[in-house]
């Protein structure tokens, strides 16, 4: 529940990209974002909305995705050493780290949308000292992992959801058939603002057909 919390988070107000180009008011004061408070829109909290600075100021945001990816991480190693010691569970475990690699993976493809090539942390970090140096990474190796995940979740998560509110496998088919025709895009139009892409039509092809197949599923 905690690694629900933190990603609800970093999604609860994503009206606020909505407005760039149509009228646009939301609440503003208490009920809008709040700096300190995940659950009153930190995350969101100073970003630049403007459509002249679009995309500055987001290190709420960023701060934020990080915390939720921790809190996902947390649970994923955790529930793998209870794996270890109970085996009989591990069914109901498997599904539990399914529904925390769902969740990780979709703050990861918010990240690369967003920036990128970003850093990558697949483990729980109990020190500032273990990230401070901590480079980017290719955004196709980040894009991989987060279809791992999805395709975990697919795998291990249940046909309906356990409880209102939580993941089951319909979610994650339909998360990487989205990353799949993100992927499928970006390799066919090109991204000129990421000097580190190199678009592959074969890619791109392959993509599409990916993402038809798993929208098909659904």
């Amino acid at each position: 529940m905690g690694a629900y919390a933190a990603v609800r988070g970093v999604f609860d107000r994503d009206y606020y990209f909505d407005g760039q180009g149509e009228y646009f008011r939301d609440r503003s004061g208490t009920n809008s974002t709040v700096s300190g408070s995940v659950i009153h829109g930190a995350a969101y909290n100073a970003g630049n909305y403007n459509p002249s600075g679009y995309a500055g100021s987001f290190d709420n945001y960023f701060k934020y995705s990080y915390g939720a990816v921790n809190r996902c991480n947390y649970v994923i190693d955790n529930v793998e050493k209870m794996k270890q010691t109970l085996p009989n569970d591990s069914t109901a475990l498997n599904a539990v780290i399914a529904e925390a690699r769902l969740l990780r993976g979709m703050v990861y493809f918010r990240l690369i949308s967003m920036w990128g090539d970003v850093p990558y942390i697949d483990h729980i970090v109990e020190d500032n000292s273990e990230v401070s140096d901590l480079t980017r990474m290719p955004i196709k190796q980040i894009k991989d992992s987060i279809y791992n995940d999805f395709t975990y979740a697919y795998q291990y998560l249940p046909v309906t959801p356990p409880a209102v509110g939580r993941a089951a496998q319909p979610a994650a088919l339909a998360f990487r058939g989205k990353l799949e025709l993100f992927w499928a895009c970006w390799n066919h139009f090109g991204w000129p603002e990421l000097d580190t892409f190199t678009p592959s039509a074969s890619e791109a092809d392959a993509a599409y057909k990916a993402a038809a197949a798993d929208f098909l599923q659904v």
